[in-house]
């Protein structure tokens, strides 16, 4: 029974992203985005919806109790994920023979994962009551501070600019959001709502615009042999079974041994890091001068995979604890 509940859930998120998706495939189609325009479309959202999203996230979250409890244990379990995902993406790009640029995005897409427009709700309908958006936020906490240090480090290193330095890329509009709204958080200062509810509104537009972004490269692409490719279903097996079940008996082992974390509290961290491809990856791709396309395709196969492997990860980690 719950496997079947996760299953509707997951679902349903699924489909809600493949709508916004064909939209931007109208959308290219009716010459209403073009191969031009798509790359101010890419700018809006690195520099002005996305550092939103990340501030708003950090600074619109309350250290309670309940937090600073399961805090250590869950932002813990994101970086393991991550460092072991970036582990097994050097394996399986060394098998697949894979050249610098694709190497680097194979990396960053194996490591990050969809853990807020696809992990909020999913956690939200599993545990209802706030209690797994609390999870979930702690975990994107870890996830994010890596994604917009280590994972911009990692992409910029296939990217095509390479008289430019790799560290330069750190410093952009995303980083620096990350730094200030983690300050704002630490030191709970409170913006009004009055400023912070636009900001948070315009910030939650970057999927929607990510996902018409995503559209627009699938409308210029053949849909069979994008979907073709082994690179991305082994990067969804390490991304989305491997992974996750790693982390389930080390957060197991670690219980069994008397470690203080709630049975909540591993369960949505084991569900956070069996998340598909993070989709801004595919935009940060486009900047980078990487290649979009298959990291379409890697969003693509790993989000159709998860319909039947996050019910199965939830499943299992419900027998564990």
């Amino acid at each position: 029974m719950l496997y079947f509940y996760s299953m509707q859930i997951i679902f349903e998120q699924i489909l809600i992203l493949s709508l916004i998706c064909v939209m931007g495939i109208i959308a290219f189609r009716l010459k209403a985005i073009s191969k031009d325009n798509s790359n101010g479309l890419v700018k809006v959202i690195l520099k002005i919806t996305l550092p939103l999203l990340i501030f708003t996230t950090f600074a619109g979250t309350k250290l309670n109790k309940e937090i600073i409890s399961n805090f250590p244990v869950v932002f813990a379990s994101a970086v393991f994920s991550v460092s072991i995902l970036f582990l097994l993406s050097r394996l399986s790009a060394k098998l697949l023979r894979l050249d610098t640029e694709n190497t680097a995005l194979h990396t960053a897409h194996t490591m990050f994962g969809n853990v807020v427009f696809l992990g909020f709700p999913l956690l939200d309908a599993l545990f209802p009551g706030g209690e797994g958006l609390i999870y979930a936020t702690i975990f994107q906490l870890g996830h994010d501070a890596l994604m917009w240090t280590w994972g911009i480090f990692v992409l910029s290193k296939g990217a095509k600019q390479q008289a430019v330095h790799n560290w330069k890329h750190l410093i952009n509009p995303a980083t620096m959001a990350f730094l200030i709204g983690l300050f704002f958080m630490i030191f709970k200062i409170k913006l009004p709502d009055v400023v912070l509810k636009p900001l948070f509104g315009l910030g939650h537009t970057t999927i929607y615009l990510s996902m018409i972004y995503v559209g627009a490269v699938l409308a210029q692409v053949k849909l069979k042999p994008l979907v073709q490719n082994l690179r991305s279903y082994i990067l969804s097996f390490n991304k989305l079974i491997l992974a996750p079940v790693i982390l389930m008996f080390v957060l197991f082992l670690l219980k069994k041994a008397g470690l203080n974390i709630s049975d909540k509290a591993a369960i949505s961290a084991v569900l956070q890091a069996a998340m598909p491809c993070m989709i801004i990856v595919s935009v940060l791709a486009e900047e980078l001068g990487l290649n979009a396309r298959q990291a379409v395709e890697n969003i693509l196969v790993s989000s159709v995979l998860s319909v039947i492997t996050l019910p199965g990860v939830y499943w299992l980690a419900g027998v564990l604890f």
